[in-house]
């Protein structure tokens, strides 16, 4: 059950809804057809038009009960939309920003300073939700296991970064550096969220190795599945993204960052 679906039948217990007002995603479930089926449901005539209304309200409510846990819950969540919809994806929530972090100076992080080397030495990482970030040197890195090998590329003088779950534009907001650096795989994804962190930041870099052509010849594989290019990688008319698009769209074959980090 969507949100939707909840809208509906908690309209429906107040009074009758007309038939031409029911939404088709509603009106086309076997839900909704089992109800009139089954008398919980019944249609009249209206004006120029008919109207659905309970005809069994103990009934009826057995079936809301049954599907919508509760009336109204205010705070959207994955635990509301269980509660209210009995679905955690019914409704679209808004995550918490979780960063894992690894770094072998220290920096500022939500005001305080955090000597980054000693729990990277000591733990591999360090994690943080809604991050607020101020650093020289910044790298976002796309895939964990190249994150956990950044250093090997990069070296030491780098904060690098890896988000739990897709970039979003609202995470990036309290990140600064006077340099960035974008680490991504060389596919329509990886562009995608180059130009998502480009579009905060307009210094940052997509990183491409000097033998990235010898790289992607040797090592790069066939892209499986319907990997579409997103209209922001589309229209951009940047010129790493132009090579980089242009070279997937016309091979169907992408290029894994963890070569570089491997070997």
């Amino acid at each position: 059950m969507k949100e939707h679906d909840f809208k509906f039948y908690n309209e429906l217990r107040t009074g009758s809804i007309s038939l031409n007002n029911i939404p088709k995603s509603v009106k086309n479930t076997s839900q909704f057809q089992t109800l009139l089926s089954s008398k919980i449901l019944a249609t009249e005539k209206s004006g120029r038009g008919s109207k659905v209304y309970v005809k069994n309200t103990a009934s009826f409510e057995a079936f809301f009960s049954k599907y919508f846990s509760e009336e109204e819950v205010f705070t959207i969540s994955k635990s509301s939309n269980i509660k209210k919809l009995r679905d955690s994806k019914a409704r679209k929530t808004k995550a918490s920003s979780v960063f894992f972090l690894r770094g072998f100076i220290p920096i500022v992080l939500n005001g305080e300073n955090l000597d980054l080397c000693q729990y990277t030495n000591s733990f591999g990482l360090f994690s943080v939700k809604e991050p607020i970030i101020v650093a020289d040197k910044i790298c976002f890195v796309e895939n964990l296991d190249s994150f956990l090998n950044a250093e090997k590329l990069f070296g030491e003088s780098f904060i690098f970064l890896h988000k739990y779950g897709r970039i979003g534009i609202d995470s990036l907001k309290n990140i600064s550096a006077s340099e960035i650096l974008v680490f991504v795989d060389y596919d329509f994804n990886g562009l995608d969220e180059y130009l998502r962190i480009k579009n905060v930041y307009d210094t940052a870099m997509l990183f491409i190795p000097e033998n990235f052509d010898d790289l992607f010849e040797n090592y790069s594989k066939t892209i499986d599945g319907g990997q579409q290019q997103s209209e922001r990688v589309s229209s951009s008319n940047l010129t790493e993204v132009i090579r980089i698009r242009e070279l997937v769209s016309r091979t169907n074959r992408f290029l894994e960052q963890e070569i570089l980090t491997h070997g």
